[in-house]
């Protein structure tokens, strides 16, 4: 994650000892998340809530400022932030030194490729698209067909994604995308555990008028509901212990279950199988779309 030998004896010996402490693995960082609170600002958390931090400038609570900041997501060290800026550009914070580069001027809600070398993202075209973190090699791998990115899958050779309601997997290099999902329901926001063996997202199967997580084997399988109120964008922690993702509440912090319900987003986690559910973001902020990074 991070005496009783003559002198000479001694001091060879303390030099072992320095020498095996220099090579010992680095602590494991920290596992944050990363939200936005709806109205063009972006935030950082640890995982208990605590150490909240702005990472983007305060803008108008509309688009319409080229500054206005969302769909943010972590490196998988939880040392970069990657943003959506202005609808349309696509920034990346060194959290450290909050250097800020622009990497794609076209494109919208990026992600992480596991190994933290590579950003997929969607284009205003609606195709699925991939390019190292700098900006540079951004290649097509699905065409235009309202896709929406969601995530990698844990050994970064696929891409997760939703399109028209359905789920869907494309290879990262490119080629034939294989439905993981396809019914008379809306499903989205869907993400693999760590362990690569079940899959969430968000659906409308519930009967509500909005929609709740599940999960369902990633090779397909029976489905599972984990929340029976309004949630969507299910993230799973580093270590797959927990979920976190959004849901709605009331004004008073009551639970929403049909959308049309006058309500607010925040964060909160869960165990896997739909126990423990709990807020996570303070009741003074609103917060969505939560991405997970640290732990390395």
């Amino acid at each position: 994650m991070r005496s009783s030998r003559l002198l000479p004896v001694l001091v060879a010996a303390s030099v072992v000892v320095t020498a095996c402490a220099d090579d010992s693995p680095p602590a494991p960082t920290p596992v944050i998340v990363s939200f936005d609170d709806g109205w063009g600002q972006v935030f950082v958390a640890n995982v208990d809530g605590s150490g909240l931090r702005q990472v983007t400038p305060t803008v108008a609570d509309d688009m319409s400022d080229g500054r206005y900041g969302n769909y943010a997501a972590l490196s998988p060290d939880g040392a970069q932030l990657a943003y959506t800026r202005g609808g349309r550009f696509i920034d990346v914070v060194e959290l450290e030194s909050d250097e800020v580069r622009t990497v794609q001027e076209d494109g919208y809600q990026p992600v992480f490729s596991p190994d933290g070398s590579s950003i997929a993202f969607s284009k205003t075209d609606g195709s699925i698209n991939i390019m190292n973190t700098d900006g540079s090699d951004v290649r097509v791998i699905a065409p235009a067909e309202s896709g929406s990115v969601a995530t990698f899958s844990p050994d970064g050779s696929r891409v997760v994604f939703t399109a028209d309601g359905y789920i869907v997997e494309v290879p990262t290099t490119g080629g034939e995308s294989k439905v993981l999902l396809r019914d008379q329901f809306w499903n989205a926001d869907p993400a693999y555990s760590p362990d690569g063996s079940t899959l969430v997202f968000s659906s409308n199967r519930g009967g509500n008028n909005g929609s709740e997580i599940y999960s369902m084997p990633a090779g397909g399988g029976e489905i599972t509901p984990l929340t029976d109120t309004y949630a969507v964008h299910p993230q799973f922690t580093p270590d797959g212990s927990r979920i976190f993702y959004t849901r709605a509440t009331t004004q008073s912090g009551e639970l929403v279950v049909d959308i049309s319900t006058s309500n607010r987003a925040e964060l909160a986690s869960m165990n896997p199988d739909g126990s423990d559910q709990k807020r996570l973001t303070p009741r003074s902020i609103t917060a969505q779309y939560p991405s997970i990074g640290g732990g390395q």
